[in-house]
């Protein structure tokens, strides 16, 4: 069975969003292996779920 790991990414709210930077953030982690799950909207800002194989395998039996 396959595992992974887990990473949330917060990136404030301003008048103008940088998505130039947000674009940055993420491309970085998913040069890392990292995949966005989703992605939430909120008053104070945008968070993003991420998850990434670890290459650790669990017997179906854990």
């Amino acid at each position: 069975m396959k595992t992974f790991e887990y990473d949330i990414l917060f990136f404030p709210v301003k008048k103008q969003v940088d998505y130039d930077e947000v674009r940055r953030a993420l491309n970085e982690r998913g040069a890392e292996g990292w995949e966005v799950i989703t992605a939430e909207a909120g008053d104070y800002g945008y968070t993003t779920f991420l998850k990434r194989e670890t290459g650790t395998m669990k017997a179906a039996s854990e």
